[in-house]
């Protein structure tokens, strides 16, 4: 959950490191801190508890020395949000800085030992053990070889601890990862390691993708190594087309805002695929015996999308299943079956798990995702790539618009009907604009109708599980109570809550749901309900109307539609729609 951030080269390090974490701070905003080796091989450190601007303001992040450092941005799960709790860490001796990323799962086992033996704690975390059971290895050492120490601590330490370890006695970064993500960023003359290459983007767009239980070497050059056999490994550079720009407002006011609007043209992006991968995709899903959905959060809900495309286009029963319940279902998994992965970020906790849990039952896995080089993408038989460019944003919006245009794509291309369905879709894509063009109309209903206390949305086939995605991110970003449901089940519980002036939000596309909605509004106007309907048609039973185009896969189009509703009453509220209180962007830990 955490961002993680090191630069080493022959700049000074504390002003890249402060515009590196301000693009990581998506990944964690309760504190922030930096630590550079000052020139005379000794480590100096800033931290807080807080925004990085707001830590800043006190700490001064500018004024670190020297041209070798670490920074650190956090998703709190160990210690309250307290300065004393902000990373880095370090080591009794004042020889190593740590910052961290994942849980260290036996931490206050290993913390008394290492009380027992003299070392002094300053925080709750489970972070600061590493750096301090690094140090005591390295004391017990005789060879003073941290590749062999970091093997030891393999087997000691249990949990994901992909961490950056600022050695000021060499003047070097070690970046080691275990279950999430570290990516060395290779500069003229100077060198990155992250855990976003976004952060680095300004400065390179060539990167090692780190493979679990590798070690990086940061000093003049880079140097990588498997700890579990201790040999230097083969350096393998990709070049991300991804850009700067990209990973900036470009005027907007919030990354949210920026990004819906961006799908207009990414959708596009979206549905440019690879014909020998996708036809691949499709081969390998037509010959499986069981396809089952792998997703969580709003990727979840792209899987319930796609179930039902695939259902009604393809005639195939694909099950949708939570990342975090798929091991409730791994007695249906076997050598016949093919898991397919849908996440933006590539890193998401759950869904590995679940990876992990198919590939030993003999499972075949394929992926979707937008991250190029991410864990879920390596760790498939094949993949495909949203093509939408960096998504800054906690809350995903213009990923999940990709996922959908994807996913339906292939279910027509599962029926034989790829032209048929790219007709469809890019009729879907040219009238996006039209959605963007009613923003102000969305942001005044939003403030006039819809900031309330409690708020419905309904809907109805593939209305439905946009309609989950519209309340998800209602409360996401703009902290309302918001509950979606088939409109089929009002009568079975919401119906005893709807009460005069309460807002439901009925989505009412032209298609075969259209007078079981009808009738479902009915009961919701029966008991006083507001109702705002989206659809290509007012009708009369509508309080109010937000419009969308007529075409084939109307649906589609009222993702935006949501998106926008719950970003403008985000902003109404007085929040901060990019970083959503409690929540990452990216979740790395179980």
């Amino acid at each position: 959950m955490c961002g993680i951030i090191g630069y080493i080269g022959k700049k000074r390090a504390a002003p890249i490191l402060f515009d590196s974490l301000k693009k990581l701070e998506y990944r964690g905003y309760d504190s922030v801190g930096m630590a550079t080796i000052n020139g005379e091989a000794e480590i100096e450190i800033k931290k807080g508890s807080g925004r990085i601007e707001a830590v800043n303001e006190k700490e001064d992040f500018l004024t670190l020395k020297g041209n070798i450092g670490i920074g650190h941005t956090r998703w709190a799960t160990h210690g309250a949000v307290e300065d004393r709790n902000a990373h880095p860490f370090t080591s009794c001796n004042g020889h190593y800085a740590l910052v961290h990323n994942g849980i260290l799962e036996n931490y206050l086992e290993l913390k008394e030992d290492l009380k027992k033996k003299g070392h002094v704690f300053t925080s709750d975390t489970d972070t600061e053990v590493l750096v301090h059971l690094i140090e005591e290895e390295m004391n017990n050492s005789k060879e003073k070889d941290l590749v062999k120490v970091l093997s030891k601590l393999t087997q000691i330490a249990k949990g994901a601890y992909t961490f950056l370890l600022l050695d000021a006695k060499n003047n070097i970064i070690y970046a080691f990862r275990k279950d999430s993500p570290i990516i060395i960023g290779i500069g003229e003359d100077e060198l990155f390691a992250s855990s976003d290459i976004t952060s680095f983007l300004a400065y390179t767009n060539k990167a090692i993708i780190l493979e679990n239980n590798q070690l990086a070497i940061l000093r003049d050059n880079c140097s990588i190594y498997d700890i579990q056999t201790g040999k230097e490994v083969e350096q393998e550079i990709t070049t991300i087309d991804w850009t700067a720009e990209q990973a900036s407002k470009s005027g907007f006011p919030h990354f949210m805002l920026k990004e819906i609007f961006e799908e207009v043209e990414i959708s596009k992006h979206a549905l440019e695929q690879d014909s020998l991968k996708f036809n691949g995709m499709i081969d390998v899903l037509s010959k499986a015996k069981k396809v089952f959905f792998l997703g969580s959060g709003t990727s979840y809900r792209a899987c319930l999308l796609a179930s039902i495309y695939f259902a009604q286009i393809a005639k195939k029963h694909f099950m949708p299943i939570l990342g975090s319940e798929f091991k409730t279902y791994q007695n249906l998994i076997d050598k016949d079956t093919v898991i397919f992965a849908i996440s933006q970020s590539g890193e998401t906790a759950d869904v590995l798990e679940g990876i992990n849990i198919a590939k030993t039952k003999g499972a075949r896995v394929v992926s979707l995702v937008n991250v190029i080089g991410s864990t879920i993408m390596r760790e498939s038989d094949q993949y495909l790539t949203l093509n939408a460019g960096p998504e800054i944003a906690v809350a995903s919006t213009k990923a999940f618009t990709s996922q959908v245009l994807i996913l339906t794509l292939l279910a027509y291309g599962l029926s034989d009907r790829l032209k048929e369905g790219r007709e469809h879709l890019y009729e879907v894509v040219r009238k996006l604009e039209v959605i963007m063009n009613q923003s102000d109309t969305i942001a005044i209903l939003a403030k006039d109708v819809l900031n309330k206390n409690d708020l419905y949305l309904i809907g109805r086939g593939a209305s439905y599980p946009i309609a989950m995605e519209g309340e998800l991110k209602i409360k996401e970003i703009a902290y309302i109570h918001a509950d979606a449901l088939a409109g089929g089940e009002l009568k079975h519980h919401t119906l005893a809550l709807i009460e005069p002036g309460v807002p439901c939000i009925a989505l009412v596309p032209n298609d075969d749901t259209k007078d079981d909605m009808i009738n479902n509004i009915m009961q919701i106007k029966a008991r006083g309900g507001k109702i705002i309907g989206i659809s290509s048609e007012h009708l009369e039973l509508f309080d109010y109307y937000i419009s969308i185009p007529k075409v084939h896969l109307e649906p589609l189009l009222m993702i935006p539609v949501l998106q926008l509703i719950s970003y403008y009453l985000s902003v109404i509220r007085g929040n901060d729609p990019d970083f959503p209180r409690n929540l990452a962007k990216s979740v790395t830990v179980l």
